[in-house]
């Protein structure tokens, strides 16, 4: 019974160590992202604050995963001695919950923004660039949906975490009304 409840707390911490990388990619894929014309210049910020909430997201959910990562050593060492403290336990869901929502938001306001703000610019009848430079502009758009992937596989990781904390937090409570 051990080794099952060791199996998932393990699952729990590889999902949030994963999350940690994929998110940080998420962040790095964003600012290296880069247009070629200065559109600033022209009076136009290409920068969308759905991105920033996006990589606000993204940095709270590699703050959660880094809070998580020492529970998650801490389960895994106490969890072939004794059962988990459900108090800790709970703490780790609602941490997971929170995180995961967090994620999915940015992910939605982030692939949404880009969805729309390349969509105005195609049709925006008449661009007041050169074709060149719309086309540059697009493709920063284009290459900003990388970094939302990113967040996206975060989030689902995310998920996965979140389960493997429910799921230890059940046991324990079964646990407990088995003693």
């Amino acid at each position: 019974m051990a080794s099952s409840r060791t199996v998932w707390i393990a699952a729990g911490l590889v999902a949030r160590l994963l999350m940690l990388a994929v998110l940080a990619m998420a962040v790095q894929s964003k600012f290296s992202n880069k247009v070629h014309y200065d559109f600033k210049g022209a009076g136009y910020n290409n920068d969308l604050h759905s991105y920033t909430y996006a990589v606000v997201t993204a940095a709270v959910g590699m703050a959660g995963s880094v809070l998580q990562i020492p529970v998650g050593i801490y389960l895994l060492c106490k969890s072939k001695r004794t059962t988990p403290s459900t108090l800790v336990l709970d703490a780790s869901t609602y941490a997971d919950i929170v995180v995961t929502v967090v994620l999915a938001s940015g992910v939605g306001a982030g692939f949404g923004a880009t969805g729309d703000v390349v969509e105005y610019i195609k049709h925006a009848g008449g661009s007041r660039w050169q074709d060149d430079a719309t086309q540059d502009l697009i493709s920063y758009y284009h290459k900003g949906n990388i970094a939302i992937v990113f967040l996206l596989i975060g989030m689902v990781l995310s998920l996965c975490a979140t389960v493997a904390s429910v799921r230890l937090r059940v046991r324990a409570s079964n646990d407990l009304d088995d003693a």
